[in-house]
């Protein structure tokens, strides 16, 4: 079951927070969810009606500056998914040991070879989002609206 309050301005699952959801919480529809989480990807803001109830406010038309932030967010969030694509948190922290080993030359044989390709991967991937985001800081609303942060274009083949 999924609540909203007014006064924290957050949504609240039974099955999550249990008996940790505040007084004033409301309950809301998954669909009407949807409808609000909607609302507030494209600039709305979610607000506590008359009756306590969640409603979004009129829609904000999207400036230059906010689109670019949205694209930026979007290239970032692409570059983390195309990152953890070659190497998991934990395997780029293993990776990372390797590095430390084999500068104390007590790294395991043919581990460093490896470790280094998927680094060198990951630093094509930073590269290349960095590049993107240099390259949007110039363009346009409508160049900004058509951005296809997943175009594989923008990215290095290998990853």
């Amino acid at each position: 079951m999924l609540h909203w309050s007014p006064s924290t301005g957050h949504f609240y699952h039974a099955a999550i927070h249990g008996e940790n959801v505040p007084d004033d919480a409301v309950t809301i529809t998954e669909a009407r969810h949807r409808v609000l989480l909607d609302g507030q990807r494209v600039g709305r803001k979610i607000i506590a009606g008359a009756d306590g109830k969640p409603t979004l406010t009129a829609p904000v038309r999207a400036t230059t500056t906010m689109l670019r932030q949205d694209a930026v967010i979007d290239i970032r969030v692409e570059a983390r998914r195309r990152i953890l694509a070659v190497a998991s948190i934990e395997r780029q922290s293993n990776d990372n040991a390797v590095f430390a080993l084999r500068a104390l030359g007590l790294d395991a044989p043919g581990t460093f070879d490896a470790a280094l390709a998927r680094r060198q991967r990951i630093d094509a991937i930073r590269a290349a989002s960095n590049a993107l985001e240099a390259k949007i800081s110039t363009w346009a609303a409508a160049a900004l609206g058509r951005l296809d942060v997943t175009d594989p274009a923008y990215w290095p083949a290998e990853a």
